[in-house]
């Protein structure tokens, strides 16, 4: 399985695009909150301005986002009180119902992935999980209620969780180590574009109103191509994985020496401080691909970030996982293993004051902080 052909390139192609479709469903409830929160009602409330209103440019008027109650917005003409799709409500379907889900499914699949090995093929668990996360997004274009939206959001949780650790051990695979790199690298663009479409998604489809669906629209849109992806992997590929031996067989069965491998492995201090910064990186990382929109929605109402954060994402985000591979890999040839971890350090090091720059600066320039952020900080996958 050394070299590349067409039909990996063809394999590799398919669980990437699962992978985009897979966290455009993810990330497109962040797009179209506030629309999604008028369309079903739920979140808090909050004064805004009438675009329609027509009033004198010479004259001082009261500013609505400062209004802190309904009486008092509505006796403001140019005012009107409405959803901002902010409020715990929101807060509780963006994490918390995904979140959840996506651990206990992905750890649930990893631990089990030993016995599934020699029963189920690889290629129908992706099918399956692609054709779920679909499937949740189509009927969340559908949503009437806010606990539909909760259900199908840790449904979309429960599909996702299948792409990485089954697409992982595919692209292991079918491809050698001089190539594995690169394939791996392919694949995790996915996370980037998938990112980036949901704002493209998300602004200018609900936008469009097409056949007067409004927020609706990019959902059923988005779910699309994942249920033909799930088709093609269930019927035009194969799972390569090489036929069991005993020795392997008895290994994968034995569960006590597996529980205490697993357990030697989560234990080591290195494993440990790993996951603590884990922990912390994606704690900001979430919150802030939560609430971006929302953020920019708050205090830079007029500013159109639709394709800003596709070209942040898209370029920021996969270019620092190419080049955080690409340094890391020569720092290892010549300084050894533990040289990873300085990159990473360092890079995290660089990234966090151009965190800071993203909130404090007003865009554009906010932007361009984001995209340097990017580069250094997704060198962390690497």
């Amino acid at each position: 399985m050394g070299d590349i052909t067409v039909s990996k390139l063809y394999f590799l192609s398919l669980m990437t695009l699962s992978y985009i479709v897979g966290e455009l469903t993810h990330f497109l409830i962040n797009t179209t909150s506030r629309d999604v929160a008028r369309g079903v009602e739920f979140g808090e409330k909050s004064c805004f301005v009438n675009a329609s209103f027509a009033h004198d440019e010479d004259k001082e008027i009261f500013e609505c986002p400062e209004s802190k109650n309904e009486t008092h917005c509505e006796t403001e003409k140019h005012c009107y009180w409405e959803y901002s799709g902010l409020g715990i409500q929101y807060q509780v379907l963006a994490g918390p119902a995904f979140i959840l889900v996506f651990i206990f499914s992905a750890v649930f699949l990893a631990v089990l992935s030993d016995w599934l090995y020699d029963k189920l093929s690889r290629t129908i668990m992706l099918s399956v999980g692609t054709a779920t996360f679909s499937t949740a997004c189509l009927l969340m274009g559908l949503a009437s209620s806010y606990w539909q939206l909760v259900i199908l959001r840790m449904m979309i949780a429960a599909g996702l969780s299948v792409c990485r650790p089954v697409s992982g051990g595919l692209i292991a695979e079918l491809f050698s180590a001089s190539s594995r790199g690169v394939a791996n690298g392919i694949f995790s663009w996915g996370v980037y574009y998938g990112y980036g479409l949901a704002f493209v998604f998300g602004i200018y489809i609900t936008k469009a109103d097409v056949l007067g669906y409004g927020w609706r629209a990019p959902y059923v849109l988005a779910a699309l191509p994942g249920l033909v992806l799930a088709i093609l992997l269930a019927t035009t590929v194969k799972d390569p994985r090489q036929k069991d031996t005993e020795e392997k067989n008895q290994s994968s069965r034995d569960g006590r020496a597996y529980v205490r491998t697993l357990a030697k492995s989560f234990l080591s201090p290195s494993m440990l401080i790993l996951l603590v910064a884990a922990f912390f990186r994606h704690t900001a990382g979430y919150c802030w691909a939560y609430n971006t929109r929302l953020f920019f929605q708050f205090y830079y109402p007029e500013f159109d970030i639709g394709l800003w954060t596709f070209c942040a994402s898209v370029f920021g985000g996969s270019f620092g996982v190419f080049a955080g591979g690409f340094f890391s890999d020569r720092l290892v040839k010549s300084l050894g293993l533990p040289s990873r971890l300085w990159l990473l350090s360092a890079c995290t090091i660089i990234a966090a004051p151009l965190a800071v720059g993203t909130l404090y600066f007003p865009p554009p320039g906010a932007f361009g902080c984001l995209i340097l952020y990017y580069f250094f900080a997704e060198t962390w996958f690497a």
